[in-house]
Formats: structure tokens, sequence, C-alpha cells
């Protein structure tokens, strides 16, 4: 077993194909198939199951996943120090964000990375805040970006923005000419909402709870650009920050109504992994999240 082996095993894990693993790092899929059966012989057990789509791990391959990463990253760490810490930083900062994060903040953070840290390459992942806190507890991102609709704060979390989520709908809707809508008129509009796990279909799921109502949910989508499509296509509703919209806001296809009594406020916050000390890449891109949601706050 060396850290090739390891390495693989944790890329086809994250990618779910031998195939496009083997794209991705551009070495032939019969090489990349011999440094994975070399290593379930030397560990005396299969790590990953065949389909017809690709890969899954096996009972095995599961509880040895967050070792092999952690391995990987220690022995990333160690080259990096062996080779004297370069005078410019560089390495590769995994990060998992929801998508109104990803409108905002990715590009510019790319765009500075690009500028000013060029020896730093950044590997983002989209996704709703359930699979995004997965992500950050089995060690997938070193960095996470997600959203909370509680009150209190997040255990080793720092707050970016907060805001409040609206009924997003197509301008044609009959619920468009409203000024505001209470939370116990949602139970007359069909809606799109986040898969689940997801934390704000789970608060918007409590609040119907509490005030005896159950919410009219057509569809659980697994993107935003799918939300928005079945919204333009079929007239349903969503709920959602503005932000997340504000193309199709200000292009006049979608409009946004105020939820009142209560109102439901959203939390975006940014936590670093705790499987690992960050690396100085890590921690440099975690600097410009925050300079970068400190200036959106003051307007700049």
């Amino acid at each position: 077993m060396d850290i090739r082996q390891l390495t693989t095993f944790v890329e086809v894990a994250a990618n779910g194909s031998y195939a496009r693993t083997a794209a991705i790092i551009g070495v032939a899929q019969s090489a990349l198939s011999r440094q994975m059966s070399a290593l379930e012989r030397g560990i005396g057990g299969r790590l990953f199951h065949r389909t017809g789509r690709g890969v899954v791990l096996t009972e095995l391959g599961e509880r040895m996943l967050p070792r092999a990463r952690a391995l990987v990253a220690d022995a990333a760490a160690w080259q990096e120090a062996a080779r004297g810490e370069s005078t410019e930083p560089h390495g590769e900062v995994t990060l998992g964000a929801v998508p109104v994060a990803s409108r905002s903040l990715i590009a510019a953070i790319a765009g500075e990375l690009r500028n000013s840290f060029p020896g730093i390459k950044l590997r983002a992942l989209e996704g709703y805040s359930g699979q995004v806190e997965e992500w950050l507890a089995s060690g997938r991102v070193e960095i996470a970006i997600y959203n909370r609709y509680r009150r209190g704060r997040v255990a080793n979390a720092e707050a970016l923005s907060r805001t409040e989520v609206e009924l997003i709908l197509r301008r044609d809707h009959p619920m468009a000419r409203r000024r505001e809508v209470a939370v116990r008129s949602l139970a007359e509009i069909p809606l799109a909402l986040p898969v689940r796990p997801n934390s704000l279909t789970s608060v918007l799921t409590g609040l119907a709870a509490s005030q005896h109502f159950e919410l009219d949910v057509r569809i659980e989508a697994g993107s935003t650009p799918l939300i928005k499509d079945v919204m333009l296509a079929s007239g349903l509703a969503t709920i959602s920050p503005r932000a997340v919209f504000a193309r199709e806001i200000s292009s006049g296809e979608l409009c946004a109504i105020p939820i009142v009594r209560p109102k439901i406020l959203q939390t975006t916050w940014m936590s670093v992994s705790s499987h690992h000390p960050p690396s100085e890449a890590a921690n440099i891109v975690a600097r410009l999240i925050r300079q970068m949601a400190a200036r959106k706050r003051a307007g700049k």
C-alpha cells in the first residue's frame, strides 16, 4: 500500500466512477483499476461495489474512507513542509457552498486568487446546506458555507450574513399582487422546495406544524436551477432569499413577496474543517471570504 493508492481511493470515492476519476487525474483507467486492486489485496477486502452507473463504497470502504482522507491530507502537508514552505502560498482548497454563496463569492474568490495567490487552486462544490454540512463532517471539504434558520450561534462557525427569506413566484401568479404573505397562507400555495435533508425545508415544515397546517409541496428538487425551471414551467412557487433569484427578479420573470407572522431569517455561516489543522492556503481562502462578506455587508 502506498499514498498513491490511498489518493486514488479517495478520488474514486468522491467521483463515484473509475472512468470519471481516470479522466480527471489524467491516467489510464486500466492503471487506476490496477492500483485499486492492489490496495484491496493489501487490506484483504473490497472497497467498492460496481454498479451500472459507476461504483459505490462497500461497508469496509465507508469505514476506511475518513482515515484515508486524513492520511492523504497529512501526506500533502508533510510534502509541503519538506519543500521548505515556499514563500508563495500554494496548494488546493476544497470549498463547499450553498447556491447564493456560489453566485456571489466563488467567482470573486477565484479572481482574487488568480491575481494575488496564483499558487492556490480552488475546488468548489455546490449543494444545499444539508449536503454541505455532510461534506464538512466527513472531511470532503475544508471550508463550508451553509445556511441555518434558527436563532443562536453555531459552534465553530462564523456568521457571514443575515437576510429574510421570501415567497418567490412568477409575475403572473395569483399571489404576485400581495404586499406580504403570512406563513399560514403558505397552505394555499403549491411549492417547489429543496430536497431534504435541508434546513429551510425543515424549518418551514416545523412552522406549518406549529400553526396546524401542512405545506403543499409538489416537488423537492436537488438544485436551484431545477427549481427555477419548474417554477417558470408550472407556476409553482418557492421560498428563498431574493438574492438567489436576483437575475430572474431583475429581468421580470419572477417576483419576491415578503413572508410575515413570523418572518423567517436566514443566517449564512462559514466553518473550517476540524479533521486536521487548516493549511496556509485554506486560511487565505477563509480570510478572503470574510473580507468579501464584510464588504457586501457594508454595501461596497
